[in-house]
């Protein structure tokens, strides 16, 4: 929601690689949310970023809540102005991005991170075939 609200990937300032993944994961890193964005946003927002799954909203229930902002005059007319406020955000702090921090990699997997369990025989009698 904060790339679709801004219009550029979170990055901070670094490549989106396993180690600031692990480090969004572990420290709950989140992005910062400029003021004057509507409160309804942000609260959804903040929802979908819970640690826990069990947590955040579902996507119906996420379409659920637009779906009701679309029907809401204030809440749309709110939102319209977050909008425009962004724009001239984002029209003084332009940044371009490679394409190449955002595409998927390869992951490197070994097998020295797995511990060997041995191999387990298993014997079937044959008179239970």
């Amino acid at each position: 929601m904060w790339e679709i609200l801004y219009g550029r990937p979170v990055s901070y300032g670094q490549e989106l690689g396993p180690q600031l993944q692990i480090e969004i994961c572990r420290n709950d890193l989140r992005p910062t949310i400029i003021e004057n964005i509507h409160q309804c946003y942000v609260n959804l927002m903040k929802e979908c970023w819970e640690r826990e799954p069990e947590n955040r909203p579902s996507a119906i229930k996420i379409c659920e809540i637009l779906t009701g902002w679309l029907n809401n005059e204030i809440i749309l007319s709110d939102l319209t102005k977050s909008d425009e406020l962004l724009k001239n955000i984002k029209s003084t702090r332009t940044q371009s991005y490679s394409d190449d921090i955002y595409k998927s990699k390869f992951i490197k997997y070994t097998t020295s991170l797995c511990q060997d369990s041995g191999l387990i025989e298993l014997n079937i009698a044959s008179d239970k075939i």
